[in-house]
């Protein structure tokens, strides 16, 4: 699919503020899944600026506006060709001879490599009967037990735009039994990280009518998230949709948790903010 995609989001302040600092995350990344032919980000007012590729390899852009402004606007547009992803190992739930066992996952090597997609933080932790329900899976080839984790956070969670706020945690959203896809996947990273499988929060986009999207229809959507597993390579899963992402699906970055690839965070000097975003996504081919 080619898709046209525009994130528009920023802050409203009541009285202006004097100056803010800021780090966007809205840039999409080419990989072998998908390539970026274009891509723009348009800040207002007209900040000092400059961009560099973070840790997790992701695309940011920090800016500082140093006059007083009532309003911050950063618009983020990209053109971007997605390619379909054939592997039906999900569907299937094929294990290849090649996945490392539940001893090599928890051995030396994947705990030094992968540490930082093991340890905890604040924001995936699971909630106690979470990890002792996901620890029932360990009988099985680790790839099946991380896909069953999916299946368990996806039947238990019910998806309501609301009942969480962007800094709730995994353990507040499953004993809430809702949230949204942000929720889902730091409780799905949690379950897995529990039973030492590695597991990473991805940031992007998906179109809401998928792969066979009417063609030059603009349709309003949201940045969305889902998890990545490592079983000998990185294994991608939405648990919010309970599938395997598709053509349909942008990706902008990746990390730990929510933190590290949020669309726009910083600071500012001044009274209350009041933040607002609209996403839409144009299927072109």
């Amino acid at each position: 699919m080619r898709l046209s995609i525009d994130h528009v989001t920023g802050f409203r302040y009541p009285t202006p503020v004097r100056a803010s600092f800021n780090e966007a995350r809205m840039t999409p990344t080419s990989t072998a899944h998908q390539v970026v032919w274009t891509s723009r980000l348009t800040i207002l007012p007209g900040p000092w600026r400059f961009s560099y590729v973070d840790y997790w390899g992701t695309a940011v852009t920090c800016f500082e506006v140093h006059e007083p402004h009532d309003r911050l606007e950063v618009a983020a547009m990209a053109l971007v060709e997605t390619r379909p992803h054939p592997d039906s190992w999900a569907e299937d739930r094929q294990v290849p001879e090649s996945d490392p066992d539940w001893a090599t996952l928890h051995g030396n090597r994947v705990l030094d490599e992968m540490g930082e997609y093991l340890a905890q933080s604040t924001r995936t932790t699971p909630h106690p009967t979470l990890a002792a329900q996901a620890a029932e899976f360990a009988d099985r080839p680790p790839r099946l037990a991380a896909l069953d984790v999916c299946s368990l956070v996806h039947e238990h969670l019910a998806y309501e735009v609301g009942a969480t706020a962007v800094t709730s945690t995994a353990a507040e959203a499953w004993e809430g039994g809702r949230g949204v896809c942000q929720d889902f996947s730091h409780v799905t990273c949690g379950a897995l990280r529990s039973l030492g499988i590695p597991a990473r929060y991805v940031s992007g986009y998906v179109h809401p009518a998928g792969p066979g999207a009417p063609r030059g229809e603009v349709v309003e959507s949201e940045s969305h998230s889902w998890v990545e597993f490592w079983c000998g390579t990185w294994l991608a899963y939405d648990p919010t949709a309970m599938r395997t992402p598709t053509e349909a699906y942008v990706r902008v970055g990746h990390g730990r948790d929510y933190g590290d690839v949020s669309p726009l965070r910083g600071t500012y000097a001044g009274g209350d903010s009041e933040m607002f975003v609209k996403v839409t996504i144009t299927a072109l081919s």
